[in-house]
């Protein structure tokens, strides 16, 4: 894989592409951009024939280990990698230990060793093992195995055995990478650990850029565990982590950024020089019942919040599609009123549904972005879209107050009728004695 830089924008965003793929010489990637994620091999919620329809050119997809592991047997018996096995194999493998947005229990570590939660239970996992695992699925980029799994206000100790074990790790992989003849047509990626601790972080990347000939590229890791609230603005604190890290990398690596980041944050991360997401937050959005909604253009103003809850009975006879004017095949043809039934029935179609259209507008964001910054105009861009989502974060805050303020109201009521009740009877026996 090959990463080139298209186009600078004011900033520190940019434009490129990934290209040089072997098994797919013809594809061409344009970052920023997001990953498609998967779960067992495939796109969730979509078959490969529903993938071909909402996505003509080959794109990137984010396997986990953590949804993968069970297929070894297969991948190994059939011989051909991970991508052909799931009968994606017209599309881009990138390979990673975990779902970082996953929460998992703590602790659970051992030297050089980390935690790998499957659906069968807790596997402890070295990178010796993990470089095994790749040499069977022969993906087209492999992120490093690290102890990543932190959130940006760890403790010290905690930081200081993760970036130990990260670095130890990534030594091992980089020389089975190198001597490995089952991973010449892959790319392998270091990943950055302990983002919330300056000088912890400066030396999980300082030991990443000692193998830079080797790496194609930087993820950044250890800023969210999996607890985080998905939908927080990004605050002063991570912004600066995103800055700091991409000042540290040379400006040839792509930056691969993990987690459940809303439209607000991916801004930011795209304007301190982020090139590829893991593409877990429309799937977040669609298993919670949400359509994403931005408003892309610049002149003009939208009514309604940027996220739509379909949750809320008043869609229940609203027959206008998810989103007008949206070119997704949902849009074309279902109403909002139909795919609330559906969820309400319980009926997978309301997913799948849900998940043609958030894939296809998170996807048309990155184009947006990209072609923004062509024109110098991404600053703008970016307020345009945070904007947007601070008023569905001011939205649900005061929804939020309104349910308190209801519940304390009926709590208030409820206390009352009890006093009375109870002083009813009190009364009456007091009448009776008497």
């Amino acid at each position: 894989m090959r990463f080139a830089i298209k186009q600078a924008g004011c900033g520190a965003e940019r434009v490129g592409t990934l290209t040089g793929f072997s098994k797919s010489p013809s594809t061409i990637i344009e970052t920023p951009t997001a990953a498609l994620l998967t779960q067992g091999g495939s796109v969730v919620h979509l078959t490969a024939d529903v993938l071909a329809r909402v996505f003509s050119n080959p794109q990137l997809l984010w396997m986990p280990l953590t949804s993968t592991s069970h297929l070894e047997g297969g991948v190994k018996a059939q011989g051909e990698g991970i991508a052909q096995f799931a009968g994606v194999a017209d599309h881009i493998a990138c390979t990673t230990l975990q779902n970082v947005n996953d929460a998992a229990p703590s602790g659970h570590f051992e030297l050089d060793k980390v935690p790998l939660w499957t659906k069968r239970g807790k596997q402890m996992i070295c990178a010796d093992r993990y470089m095994d695992i790749m040499e069977l699925f022969k993906p087209d980029i492999i992120l490093a195995i690290a102890d990543g799994r932190t959130s940006h206000s760890e403790g010290f100790k905690r930081v200081l055995k993760a970036v130990n074990r990260s670095n130890n790790m990534l030594d091992i992989c980089v020389k089975r990478f190198k001597s490995s003849k089952q991973l010449q047509e892959s790319s392998l990626i270091g990943v950055v650990v302990a983002g919330g601790n300056e000088k912890k972080c400066t030396e999980s990347i300082q030991h990443i850029l000692e193998h830079q000939q080797s790496l194609s590229g930087v993820a950044l890791q250890g800023i969210l565990d999996g607890t985080e609230d998905y939908t927080n603005l990004p605050d002063d604190n991570v912004i600066s982590i995103f800055k700091r890290v991409n000042e540290a990398l040379p400006t040839e690596m792509v930056r691969i950024m993990e987690g459940f980041w809303n439209p607000a944050a991916i801004m930011a991360a795209i304007g301190n020089g982020y090139d590829v997401f893991d593409g877990s937050y429309p799937v977040k959005l669609t298993n919670e019942g949400f359509a994403l909604m931005l408003n892309f253009h610049l002149d003009q103003n939208c009514d309604e919040l940027c996220i739509l809850d379909l949750n809320d009975s008043k869609y229940k006879e609203d027959f206008s599609p998810l989103l007008k004017g949206c070119e997704c095949l949902a849009c074309k043809k279902y109403t909002r009123a139909y795919i609330q039934h559906l969820r309400n029935t319980r009926e997978m179609l309301a997913s799948v549904l849900l998940s043609i259209h958030n894939l296809h507008h998170f996807d048309q964001m990155f184009h947006h972005a990209r072609r923004h910054i062509a024109v110098r105009t991404f600053d703008t861009f970016r307020n345009h879209i945070t904007k947007q989502y601070e008023l569905y974060k001011d939205s649900q805050v005061k929804s939020d107050e309104v349910t308190v303020c209801k519940t304390d109201s009926e709590n208030v009521e409820a206390a009352a009728v009890k006093k009375i009740r109870v002083t009813d009877e009190v009364c009456s026996v007091a009448n009776g004695n008497a």
